[in-house]
């Protein structure tokens, strides 16, 4: 049987919340039957994939393989998802998120309508916050090279997405494996190989922000994290080399080397020892930027990447130590200035109470 589109799910512990994201894919608008789906999950230590295989003997058009090796990372996964599949387009989506009902028929009718080798849409964040991606991008949005919009780099999350697999294969497009930041290195391969690039003004992804000991793994801070970050980031600069792209280097990592070095600086489990050997190994990174920028723009941040790049490590250590003291006191003082506001809403509260009470009171005396 064919299928108009594959949709790929890498799995690992997702008894919880499979169920949903496999529902959101059944109750497409293009159909079920005209999707692909394929589940390859990552060693599960809980029943995952008992839960799949019940799945693929359900249904025909899901389908499950195996990894051959665990690695803690998505790329692996959905590399192999590529490799088995048999419609002429792909998408990928978490095994804690949820397409939109219309997702796949939007994305579909984006790509092939405009030809492209790229059709992107806004995502939404659902459970203890929420987000709407984009703000900036207030219409349809076709752009003939990358070169034409320098923004769309900071797009940088493959699940809301679809792809030509003649695309991918072309111009051997895959995910790296075993780090971090695949999603990344994936997407500047897509866009710079790109002859056309849609953005469509609609949400068609609802993405799980969990944040606490139940957070998503993009939202771990911790040095395993971290440490496959760089890898990742290393994987990166390798597409812009074999592309002859490094024009486009500042532009990318401007932002992320500088939300990592943030992230490094502020981590509470990671040993001030382990910090050293994380700067460590960005040190050739941070030395490829040519405009020292960060992204957002934060003096302090700034100044560690100057010290690094001008080789001052002793002094970007200290500055960072600095940097964590800093804005610990400022989360300190949001906290203390939270609970005044509570105080003071409290009383107001009181207050109003009170006269209310007493009003009555008189009115009844009168």
């Amino acid at each position: 049987m064919s299928y108009k589109v594959t949709v790929i799910i890498p799995s690992y512990n997702s008894v919880d919340f499979l169920d949903s994201t496999i529902s959101s894919i059944k109750s497409q608008t293009i159909g079920f039957e005209n999707i692909e789906l394929i589940i390859v999950d990552d060693y599960s230590t809980d029943s995952t994939q008992e839960l799949i295989d019940r799945y693929c003997d359900e249904y025909e058009n899901i389908k499950t393989y195996e990894s051959g090796k665990k690695t803690g990372t998505p790329g692996r996964a959905r590399n192999i998802g590529i490799k088995n599949s048999t419609s002429d387009y792909i998408m990928f989506i978490d095994h804690d998120d949820k397409y939109l009902p219309d997702t796949v028929e939007k994305l579909y009718n984006a790509i092939t309508s405009n030809s492209s080798d790229v059709a992107i849409g806004k995502f939404q964040t659902f459970g203890e916050n929420y987000i709407v991606s984009e703000d900036w991008i207030t219409d349809d949005t076709v752009l003939n090279s990358i070169d034409e919009n320098l923004l769309f780099f900071s797009i940088n999350n493959i699940w809301r997405m679809i792809f030509p697999k003649e695309f991918l294969i072309k111009n051997n497009i895959t995910f790296p494996e075993g780090v971090f930041a695949e999603d990344l290195t994936f997407m500047v391969d897509a866009f710079v190989n790109s002859d056309k690039i849609v953005f469509i003004n609609d949400i068609v992804y609802n993405f799980r922000l969990r944040t606490g000991d139940n957070s998503s793994t993009s939202l771990s801070k911790g040095m395993h994290y971290l440490n496959g970050l760089i890898d990742g980031y290393l994987d990166t600069n390798d597409v812009l080399e074999k592309n002859d792209c490094l024009k486009y280097y500042d532009t990318i990592f401007n932002q992320h080397l500088s939300v990592w070095l943030s992230d490094v600086a502020l981590s509470e489990t990671i040993e001030f020892e382990d910090k050293k050997k994380l700067i460590d190994k960005s040190i050739p990174l941070f030395k490829k930027l040519n405009n020292i920028e960060p992204f957002p723009q934060n003096n302090a941040i700034k100044s560690i990447i100057t010290q690094i790049v001008n080789d001052n490590l002793d002094e970007a250590y200290m500055q960072m130590g600095d940097y964590q003291l800093f804005r610990n006191r400022i989360q300190n003082l949001e906290v203390e200035l939270n609970a005044k506001k509570q105080q003071i809403a409290t009383l107001q509260t009181t207050k109003g109470w009170f006269k209310y009470k007493i009003k009555n009171i008189w009115e009844r005396l009168r």
